[in-house]
């Protein structure tokens, strides 16, 4: 089985878990819109409320909140004022904000034992916003609705498995599609959002368009936005501006220092999705043994320790992305949107550590990120990308926007930045979203476009993050070229080794030929055909001779050769035929050996070898 297999197995185990409940109790999926009040079962209560503890977990990283101890409320929570305890031990949230999404847990103890099992409440809060605060006839604005939910699997694993759906009906309950040519429909689906656009009319003032999401084709919760028309009435509708992910250096251009209450400076890093950063620890010691650092992901999350006293826990799910550096700074791998928050570099002294020298070094990280409203892109098809800054929320997004000077723009590729008034482009934005949508057709010259989404604080960018126009029929046709490429290659080379193969054949071939020439012309066939036996006999008489008749005149007894090596060549046609001596070998050696010139008293100096 593949890896990819072994994760989609893992992933369906998990999330059966998560839907069907593991400890044998119920786990209850509740969907509510922002505003309104919700009621959260304790499917475990005992007989009273005083064994009944509810905690709050507002995504995986984040540490548990205690909200109700032993039916008490705790009040060192934001939203207290908010909460209550029902008869029935259930927990009571007024005004539902989209912070309020997560996970619930109504835990029982009984004479200081917990109890199993757990009660669990998975809490999604859907929430639409509009881009624009001034509506009136003639004016596009864009619709955002968003389905917050808590995240141990991806949003889009779970609108597949099951079965949610988020669409947008007019007020007779008609479902909008994308086929309605006033209409356009986008949805990104990491950020569970559905959008829609379109140019009001003068006959729209008091028209609802109404939001909704289902499960498993049963509606779950629903908001409705009413269309009211400045020019008609004082009522007005909020909107807020937004930007997306490329970052600068992290340790200059997209850093901001303030000096903070505690007399520390806080300092703001703004980084992209995808990227490394680097958190500097400003009140650092000689060492890093006294370090430890926090992190808290909003308002209502407890806190989460990273790194105690020099070394990483390793109990947080994003503990292998994090190491300690040797200034105590603390670098992040791959950054994700879920890494946005305020980070807290503490100092603890003494000889067990156990001294909290103060104040904290704090670093609140902003993320960028951006998404396509499409997977498969082509000409002629409408897109739409979503730009979003994820920030700590002290103050929120529209606020800190205003007091801080924060913008979110698209810019082309020659830098320029995109405006409303640009007839191509249909620019909107979410202030309590911090976001900024581009929506756009694409042309067949679009391939290879960038879109650069930006952050800016006092007129200084921050960060950016660049998108790259890739058509689907464009790949599919370089990668068709590149196919007809390898073969045109394959097919050359093959034809050069087969060319190379040729040559060297030929070229043996010819040796061989050249070699059977030299041999046959080394001696006369015709010569040689009938005389086998006459020349073969002549030979070997000559070297079985009495050593009277080898002896030398005294001229030749001046030569020295010890060896003389005669070639006898036999050649016959008829083999049958006898002679006297049998030469069927085509080539003979004869090797002769003597003594010096002079008589030769030792005869057994003297020897032939025929072979």
């Amino acid at each position: 089985m593949s890896d990819e297999c072994r994760v989609c197995l893992l992933g369906l185990i998990f999330l059966s878990s998560l839907l069907t409940g593991i400890s044998g109790v119920d786990e209850t999926h509740v969907f509510i819109s922002s505003g309104e009040n919700v009621r959260l079962s304790c499917n475990n209560a005992l007989h009273d409320c005083n064994s009944t503890t509810w905690n709050y977990n507002g995504f995986i990283d984040s540490a548990t909140v205690e909200l109700i101890g032993l039916g008490i409320k705790k009040k060192d929570t934001e939203r207290h004022e908010r909460l209550s305890l029902g008869s029935d031990c259930s927990l009571n949230i007024r005004n539902i904000s989209k912070e309020d999404y997560g996970y619930y847990t109504c835990q029982q103890y009984l004479n200081g034992q917990r109890l199993k099992a757990d009660a669990r409440v998975f809490l999604h809060v859907l929430h639409v916003s509009s881009s624009q605060t001034e509506i009136s006839a003639g004016l596009s604005v864009t619709l955002f609705c968003q389905l917050y939910s808590y995240p141990p699997v991806s949003c889009d694993d779970w609108i597949r498995s099951e079965r949610i759906q988020l669409f947008w009906v007019n007020q007779t309950g008609v479902k909008l599609t994308r086929s309605d040519s006033r209409y356009q429909i986008l949805s990104s689906s990491d950020h569970c959002i559905i959008t829609l656009n379109t140019t009001l009319l003068n006959e729209d003032h008091n028209r609802e368009w109404r939001c909704e999401v289902t499960q498993r084709d049963q509606v779950k919760t629903s908001v409705t936005y009413t269309v009211k028309s400045s020019a008609q009435s004082d009522s007005t509708t909020s909107v807020i501006p937004v930007h997306n992910t490329h970052s600068q250096d992290p340790s200059t251009t997209n850093t901001h220092t303030t000096k903070g209450i505690s007399g520390v400076d806080e300092t703001h890093v703004f980084i992209s999705s995808g990227e490394n950063v680097r958190l500097s620890c400003n009140n650092a010691l000689h060492d890093c043994t006294s370090t430890t650092w926090n992190y808290n992901g909003f308002r209502d999350s407890a806190t989460v320790e990273l790194i105690g006293l020099g070394i990483k826990k390793k109990d947080t799910e994003r503990h292998e992305r994090l190491s300690l550096g040797s200034d105590c700074s603390l670098n992040i791998r791959n950054i994700s949107t879920e890494d946005y928050g305020l980070y807290s570099c503490q100092q603890w002294t003494g000889v067990n550590r156990d001294k909290h020298q103060k104040p904290n070094a704090r670093v609140y990280l902003h993320v960028l990120h951006v998404s396509s409203s499409q997977t498969e892109i082509s000409a002629g098809l409408s897109v739409t990308l979503f730009c979003q800054l994820y920030s700590y929320p002290p103050v929120s997004c529209d606020d800190w926007i205003g007091s801080e000077r924060i913008q979110l723009f698209w810019v082309n590729q020659a830098g320029v930045k995109l405006t409303r008034s640009d007839s191509r482009y249909q620019i909107s934005s979410s202030s309590d979203h911090c976001i900024i949508t581009l929506n756009t057709t694409l042309l067949n010259e679009d391939h290879n476009r960038e879109w650069r989404c930006e952050v800016t604080q006092r007129d200084q960018v921050k960060t950016s993050v660049t998108y790259t126009v890739k058509s689907s029929a464009q790949a599919d046709s370089t990668t068709a070229l590149t196919s007809t490429e390898v073969i045109v290659i394959v097919v050359c080379a093959s034809f050069v080794l087969l060319l190379l193969a040729l040559i060297l054949w030929m070229m043996i071939r010819k040796k061989r030929s050249g070699v059977r020439r030299a041999t046959d012309d080394s001696v006369d066939p015709s010569s040689r055909a009938g005389t086998n036996s006459l020349f073969c006999e002549s030979n070997l008489e000559s070297l079985h001779s009495s050593p009277e008749s080898r002896q030398t005149s005294p001229s030749q007894a001046e030569q020295t050769d010890d060896v003389t090596y005669t070639e006898v060549t036999a050649f016959s046609k008829n083999r049958a035929k006898k002679n006297k001596v049998h030469c069927d070998d085509k080539v003979t050696y004869a090797s002769i050996g003597g003594a010096k010139a002079g008589a030769l008293e030792d005869y057994s100096q003297l020897y032939a070898s025929v072979n």
